[in-house]
């Protein structure tokens, strides 16, 4: 009932006793009414058509409602544009009426807003007249406007907890319940009043509460009446001037605030400049030769290009620096003769030819023999003989065999017979993995 959604809405079967429905119904839960939470089926499309028209299955869910404890709501089109008049209806409503003579029943008049009650002709009034004296409350609905769907709800919360009260009273275990059935009031002092403080905010909100407010138009309800003629508009819900909404200048523009950059005095201060700029153009502030180029401009310009290629020397030295080629220390670099000229002028030190720089070194003189050269075993003299490879950098014999010795345990580990040995041995051996059995563990004899 109504166009909202409800909180909770899922399929769900229909139970009732010992019948079990296979035949989806929807099963909401809205909002709870006086502290307790209800619920609300629906079985679409399983009363349209007569009685003797129905299936099993549909017979079924109509059984199985009659043992619900539920307030039975009976929907009635008063507009007939279901495509069934109203005696049709309530003919159809008469033959489900006995499966439920002992819930509440409610007929709920829908498509108010369509026509009203009062504008039905007097034969379809009269039919209503009789289920009014039945004790059977029609009230009238519109799930479009929602009118009438709040005192529809109530209704039929009111008389199913009325329902629910009752039968507990007869029950066997009413001495469990009747505390709270039964509210103790206290007896009367004297006939002073002593009515309860509301505040006058509460009975307000109380009141508007109750009202049924108008639904507020949305763009789908103007979308709806105009049809295919509906823009969307999207500066729908500017809180700015009218004449603002449709503006072509938006206020943000690609992160920035146009105001930041607007300045309502920007044509006159543009005014000012170029009369500023053409008394100056008038005084011959301009017409100065600014080529001049006299003894001073030389020197201005000398020293500019120094400094620039001193910059270019300096760029030069950083990228040197930061290269992560080896480097030569400084000691072990080799010196030209005019390096070190210059080097030596530009601390302030004149070089001359006497200077220690200018003598080359002389070859280093063989030393002298020994009187018997020591001789190895083939006939060799000692200096001339090589230490072998293994022990070429290692001068501790200790050192030597414990290194052998680490070399040797990889080959022993892998089962190598030396450095050369590159076998690779049958990592599947078929005698272990073969087999033909296909089930069980066991995969071979």
């Amino acid at each position: 009932m109504g166009t909202e959604k409800m909180s909770q809405c899922y399929p769900s079967r229909c139970r009732g006793g010992t019948i079990r429905l296979h035949h989806q119904i929807a099963v909401c839960r809205p909002h709870g009414y006086r502290y307790l939470r209800w619920q609300v089926v629906d079985t679409p499309g399983i009363l349209d058509h007569p009685l003797e028209e129905r299936n099993t299955i549909e017979m079924q869910a109509i059984t199985a409602l009659a043992h619900l404890r539920a307030a039975v709501l009976y929907i009635l089109d008063i507009s007939e544009q279901c495509g069934h008049t109203i005696p049709e209806q309530i003919q159809l409503f008469k033959s489900i009426q006995p499966l439920f003579s002992n819930k509440p029943l409610l007929i709920a008049a829908n498509k108010i807003d369509i026509i009203g009650i009062d504008e039905l002709s007097d034969e379809y009034k009269e039919i209503l007249k009789k289920l009014e004296e039945e004790d059977i409350p029609i009230i009238p609905i519109s799930t479009v406007s929602e009118e009438g769907l709040v005192k529809l709800k109530m209704e039929a919360c009111d008389r199913l907890l009325a329902q629910r009260v009752g039968i507990k009273m007869k029950s066997s275990k009413v001495n469990d319940v009747i505390n709270r059935l039964h509210i103790a009031q206290p007896s009367e002092r004297d006939a002073k009043a002593r009515p309860a403080f509301i505040p006058e905010a509460v009975k307000m909100k109380k009141a508007a509460m109750e009202e049924e407010k108008a639904e507020k138009r949305l763009l789908r309800h103007k979308e709806e009446e105009e049809g295919d003629d509906y823009i969307l508009d999207l500066q729908h819900e500017w809180q700015v001037p009218e004449e603002y909404k449709t503006d072509i200048i938006p206020e943000i523009w690609m992160g920035h605030n146009i105001a930041d950059f607007v300045d309502p005095e920007i044509e006159a201060k543009l005014l000012e400049l170029e009369d500023e700029e053409k008394l100056r153009e008038e005084a011959g502030f301009y017409d100065e030769d600014m080529s001049s180029d006299d003894e001073e401009m030389r020197e201005i310009r000398s020293l500019a290009r120094q400094i620039r290629d001193k910059k270019s020397l300096i760029v030069s030295a950083r990228k040197d620096r930061n290269m992560k080629t080896p480097q030569v220390p400084r000691k072990a670099k080799a010196v030209s003769r005019k390096d070190f000229e210059d080097t030596m002028k530009s601390l302030g030190i004149e070089p001359t030819e006497q200077g220690h720089y200018t003598q080359k070194r002389g070859r280093s003189r063989t030393p002298v023999a020994r009187k018997r050269q020591r001789m190895d075993e083939s006939g060799r003299a000692t200096s001339s003989s090589r230490t072998p490879r293994d022990e070429s950098g290692i001068r501790d014999p200790k050192i030597t065999r414990d290194l052998s010795r680490k070399a040797q345990r990889k080959m022993n580990h892998g089962a190598k017979k030396g450095e050369g040995d590159r076998t690779i041995v049958t990592l599947k051996p078929k005698h272990l993995l073969s087999g033909k059995r296909k089930k069980g563990k066991t995969d071979r004899r």
